[in-house]
């Protein structure tokens, strides 16, 4: 073939003109087939065969692709259950056992693997995973908070951990409305359902937050040290012409909370109010920040209490293992908004998005989201974030292709070039 292209180039004729053309040829149809591959690659739609297919998914945490906490929708109520690898399930509450998962608002997986959930009131649940146990079985183990400073509902539970000891902060609910409570610390022993009573013996509850400025507390994360990030609502009525008391508006609110890690009562640092909105995911990063995902603006909180506004929107947010932060529309979105740091990138979708996320999680490397169509049919979709740009996919191999035929072409042209001067020199 390479013979042929330097033939057609030596002929001072119509050959020339004829390779040279379909050289542009080339290259324009080649832009045009990279561009059709422009789509999301590593997309799949189902669940890949895990046990919470078909059933509804209220909330998931993953510890890898095949291992998850699930909230779940059955024919008999609400469930919750683990899936530890591809085989193995454990109940953790059953409906049909009259142990229904309805009130719980929260599933934390912890540094060290294992995952607390609060079942009722003033009661923390951690499940010890197997790996965590001598004898390779999962155990819960029951931690009763200390009712003397009131009786409270734990809405959301965040995890701070410095290598040496752990606390906990708490969203709650009491006296009639929200609040912020810490719990610790809790020495680096409490993987096992054997140590973790003496690796609590010294913990203390806090006081509640003393001032919550009227906010409805939602969400809560860790900044680091002393420091966590918080989210929620204000509820504000407008005096304004044609407004309705009736329907409040509700103001997205992100702070950031104080805990000296003492009996003594977390406080309010820094207070953000936005304007439309609410903050739905709080997701801490590797660089000690927090993206703050709203569903009509975003908030990036850093490491020293410093509020950045985003005038970004989703329904659902989720950060891989490379702090690229994935923003998802509703249902029918034709795209994928992913952000690293302060970049933006659009990523389009084969398909526009047939769902309304209401779960989401990263397992080892894949994007997975639950939700229900405009049947009511519960969906899944993933994503693997390492196909991107991959060999593998669509682009990745054409963009090959392309460079590697371009190559040949470029260096037959050169070669003939080549004996042309030296035709030339020896004339």
């Amino acid at each position: 073939m390479a013979k042929g292209w330097r033939g057609y180039l030596e002929e001072e004729s119509e050959y020339q003109w004829v390779a040279m053309a379909g050289f542009f040829i080339f290259i324009l149809l080649g832009a045009v087939a990279i561009q059709g591959t422009t789509n999301l690659p590593g997309v799949a739609v189902g669940a890949q065969g895990a046990s919470h297919d078909g059933a509804r998914v209220l909330n998931i945490v993953y510890s890898d692709d095949t291992s998850f906490t699930a909230q779940i929708v059955t024919t008999d109520g609400t469930d919750l259950y683990q899936q530890n690898g591809e085989s193995s399930i454990v109940e953790l509450m059953s409906s049909s056992e009259g142990s229904s998962a309805d009130d719980v608002q929260f599933i934390t997986l912890l540094e060290n693997g294992n995952v607390v959930f609060s079942p009722q009131e003033n009661t923390i649940q951690v499940v010890h995973t197997a790996q965590n146990e001598p004898a390779g079985e999962v155990l819960i183990s029951t931690i009763a908070m200390n009712n003397e400073t009131g009786e409270f509902d734990v809405h959301d539970l965040a995890e701070s951990s410095n290598g040496q000891s752990t606390s906990w902060m708490m969203v709650t609910s009491e006296n009639e409305g929200t609040s912020i409570r810490g719990f610790g610390s809790i020495t680096a022993d409490s993987s096992s359902a054997n140590t973790i009573a003496a690796s609590m013996s010294n913990s203390v509850l806090s006081y509640p937050l003393v001032n919550s400025a009227g906010v409805v507390w939602q969400k809560i994360a860790p900044l680091g040290g002393e420091l966590w990030g918080a989210s929620g609502y204000l509820s504000f009525i407008s005096t304004g012409a044609g407004a309705n008391p009736a329907s409040p508006a509700l103001l997205p609110v992100v702070a950031v909370i104080e805990w000296d890690g003492t009996q003594t009562a977390p406080s309010i640092k820094t207070i953000h109010t936005g304007d439309e909105g609410q903050i739905h995911t709080l997701i801490p990063l590797s660089d000690s920040t927090i993206f703050a995902a709203g569903t009509e603006e975003s908030t990036v909180i850093s490491s020293d209490g410093e509020l950045t506004q985003i005038s970004t929107g989703c329904v659902a947010a989720v950060a891989d293992r490379f702090d690229r932060v994935w923003l998802f529309g509703d249902i029918g979105s034709e795209s994928i908004l992913r952000m690293t740091g302060m970049e933006e990138e659009v990523l389009s979708l084969a398909r526009p998005l047939a769902f309304t996320t209401e779960a989401s999680g990263l397992g080892t490397h894949v994007i997975h989201l639950h939700g229900t169509d405009e049947m009511g049919e519960a969906k899944t979709l993933t994503i693997d974030t390492t196909a991107s740009g991959s060999i593998e996919s669509g682009r990745g191999f054409l963009n090959l292709m392309f460079l590697a035929i371009c190559t040949v072409i470029m260096s037959v042209m050169a070669w003939s070039a080549g004996g042309k001067l030296k035709q030339m020199k020896k004339i």
